[in-house]
């Protein structure tokens, strides 16, 4: 798995490439955690090549938006696989998290709604 942390002003764009399971988790709460505490107060996650996701990755991302909802910041979900998306329809997720189609969409709505 890779990701690459972009910083647009208080959000941090993470582009996530491979899959997201217990293999990989600790290296993806690690990026999120270090871009947390060095400057982003929101989160768009790039989930666009992200091929596979299980419960241990959907534990990471429910940590980081429990830890955005205390602090006042927000999280979107931009871009997921067929694959991907049926994990989130059949854990219910998908009423939880704002998925939206792409990074960019995630992105014109967060400046919309500064």
């Amino acid at each position: 798995m890779r990701v690459n942390a972009k910083e647009v002003g208080d959000i941090c764009i993470l582009e996530i490439e491979g899959e997201v399971d217990a293999e990989h988790s600790a290296q993806l709460k690690k990026a999120i955690v270090k871009a947390r505490d060095e400057f982003a107060k929101h989160f768009i996650l790039d989930l666009s090549r992200v091929s596979f996701i299980d419960s241990t990755g959907l534990g990471v991302l429910i940590s980081l938006m429990r830890h955005l909802n205390e602090n006042s910041g927000r999280l979107k979900l931009a871009g997921l696989q067929d694959e991907v998306r049926s994990i989130f329809e059949i854990t219910r997720l998908y009423k939880v998290f704002d998925l939206v189609p792409s990074a960019e969409d995630a992105l014109k709505d967060f400046q919309k709604k500064k």
